[in-house]
């Protein structure tokens, strides 16, 4: 009787032993966090008109980002367009992720104002922003004033929540009229603002870009909003701007994961 409680007490002390080899050791790794990106804007980000295919640039920008294998999260305090039935189709089994920052008719201004109350949502800081303000503006006296202005206050916004956040600010989608004087604003707005730690870039949508609607291979329903076809040219040009801070963010976040 005494060699089988012996056993016994053998076997209860070494059970924990046995059980500590068989769990699966912890991840001790840090999860590697996505690139938060966040698109600000007006109608030309939001989309979402049910009676048009208005998908904007971020539908095909998404897609693109994902087949080039980016682990991109796009945020925003807005999942919905326009119409609260329009829908984004997911492609290849892959949902469309919706947030974003467009607001439909909004002049820059309007969206500075709003901007600390919309990022209190935010599951992070962005990484890099894509901002394209302006065409609600293009009436105003003084496109200072009205856009630059409100614009600076939005980078330096953004800035407080992440000091090495990527500025992309996309050129309005015109070839004519006030977005002519505008742009040298915008391209000198970036030229000042942008450092080393964060880097402000713009992006000439407008460039190859087609806005009459009548013209024989248009980009635009109305000379504004963007088709299907212009909304992948945005999509295109976005990406390149984004690539070479994409491929620096996700290089420096495996790094730190090893």
């Amino acid at each position: 009787m005494k060699t089988i409680l012996l056993s016994f007490a053998v076997a209860l002390s070494l059970a924990p032993i046995a059980n500590a080899v068989q769990q699966p050791k912890p991840d001790t790794k840090r999860a590697t966090q996505p690139i938060r990106v966040l698109p600000i804007g007006d109608s030309i980000t939001q989309g979402g008109r049910a009676d048009r295919a208005e998908y904007t640039y971020r539908y095909p920008l998404f897609y693109r980002l994902k087949n080039a294998k980016y682990d991109i999260d796009f945020i925003g305090s807005l999942r919905k367009g326009l119409n609260a039935d329009a829908t984004w189709s997911p492609k290849d089994g892959v949902a469309f992720d919706p947030d974003h920052e467009g607001h439909y008719g909004w002049k820059t201004a309007a969206v500075r104002d709003n901007l600390t109350q919309w990022m209190k949502s935010y599951p992070a800081a962005p990484d890099i922003v894509l901002i394209h303000l302006g065409t609600n503006d293009q009436g105003e006296k003084d496109h200072n004033a009205a856009i630059i202005k409100p614009m600076r206050d939005i980078i330096a916004l953004l800035r407080a929540r992440n000091p090495r956040v990527v500025v992309l600010i996309g050129h309005l989608n015109f070839n004519g009229g006030a977005a002519l004087t505008i742009r040298p604003l915008i391209e000198e707005l970036a030229r000042t603002i942008g450092t080393t730690e964060s880097p402000v870039r713009t992006v000439s949508h407008f460039e190859g870009w087609h806005e009459n609607p009548d013209d024989e291979s248009p980009d635009t329903f109305d000379w504004a909003h963007p088709n299907p076809q212009g909304q992948q040219k945005m999509a295109d040009k976005w990406f390149a701007a984004m690539k070479p801070h994409l491929d620096r963010l996700q290089k420096t976040r495996a790094k730190a994961n090893l």
